[in-house]
Order: C-alpha cells, then structure tokens, then sequence
C-alpha cells in the first residue's frame, strides 16, 4: 500500500472510532454520520448478492439497523468498516436463504479474466466479451448458485468487492487459510462450469483468425 492509501486508511478508522465513541457517549447524531459514510458502499456489497435494487435497500437498512442496536457493545477490537461488513455478510446471506434464488450476475472481461487467472490450469479470455455477454453471464450467474453458501460469500467478497484474503478472514472469522480454501474450491468450480463456454469462444477466435 502506498504511503497516501496508508495514510488515509489510517484516518478513516480514525474517524469512524471517534463517531463511535460519540455516539457511545450518547451522541446518535454521530451515527447519522456513520451511516452516510458507508451506506453507499454497504448497499453496493448487498446489491452484489441481492442483484435487485428493492432487495439490496432492504438489506442495507437491516444491516444499519442491527447496526445501531449493536453499536454501544462495539469494542474496537477490529475496525468499524470490518465489523460493518461482517454485518453486512450476515445480513446478505440471511437474505439469500430467504429467498434462495439470485438474479443475473452481469457478465465483465474482469470476472472472466478472475475465473481464469486463478485457475491452476489457465484458459484464454473470451474474444468477444459483448457477443457472449448474455450467454455467458446466464452461465456465471447459474455458477455462482452452484457454489455452497461459504464459498459463495468467500467469492463474492474477494472478486466482486475487491477486498483482500485477510480482509475477508477478519470479516467471516476464519483462519486465513480456511478463506484461501473457500476461494480456491470456488474458483475451480466456476471455472469448471463455464469451461464449455471459454472453448466455444476459443473456437470462434480461431475461426475468425
């Protein structure tokens, strides 16, 4: 991490532990600043997993309301962003039992080139990534309800919202190595059920060339 991300990582915690202990103090006007500081980023985690804008405000307003009725026991032991997500994941996956069902998942080069990347055996990219958008974002989506709930939200953390293996351990709370198991298996099995698709778009490129 650079030195200005570093720093700036730094005074985000600073700020948020010092809304907490307002509004530990009896301050809840502080907690309408926390809620505007990361409402939007909750709400786009809860969009990920939901895939619906009605279904992902309703997540997101579970989350901050179990927020609020559990902020006076927050200790500091993690940072409040980790603690929020952790929240967040619960709610999300609550939700999804719930439902038991996800919308389209929009296909992108950056999953694609994810499900590759990772895998010990590497495929090519798809030649044609708004040809096959369609197609294959059915075939992603029909992957990511394949995966067993862990996986799934090891998944989702790591490659929808960008956050880091140890990031994602300190939000499920599991050993690090249990999170890079999740991630692995996850990976191996998107990249198994969408292998059909990479090889008829391989095909094509040939074609073509």
């Amino acid at each position: 991490m650079a030195d200005g991300d570093a720093r700036n990582a730094i005074a985000v915690k600073d700020v948020d532990g010092f809304l907490v202990e307002q509004f530990q103090s009896g301050d809840e006007a502080a907690f309408d600043v926390l809620v505007e500081r990361h409402y939007r980023r909750v709400y786009e985690f809860a969009y990920y997993f939901a895939h619906s804008v009605e279904d992902a405000y309703d997540i997101t307003q579970e989350v901050f309301l179990r927020v609020f009725r559990s902020l006076h026991r927050f200790n500091g032991a993690s940072s409040f962003y980790t603690w929020v997500y952790r929240i967040a994941s619960n709610a999300a996956i609550d939700h999804h039992r719930r439902r038991r069902s996800y919308s389209r998942v929009e296909y992108t080069d950056e999953l694609a080139q994810t499900v590759e990347s990772d895998a010990t055996s590497r495929m090519e990219p798809l030649p044609d990534a708004n040809a096959m958008s369609g197609e294959v974002g059915e075939q992603i989506r029909y992957a990511v309800m394949q995966l067993p709930e862990k996986q799934r939200r090891v998944f989702v953390l790591r490659h929808y919202e960008g956050l880091s293996l140890q990031e994602i351990a300190d939000i499920v709370e599991r050993e690090l190595g249990t999170v890079k198991a999740h991630l692995f298996h996850a990976t191996r099995k998107m990249r198994r059920l969408l292998a059909p698709y990479v090889e008829d778009a391989k095909s094509v490129r040939a074609s073509v060339e």
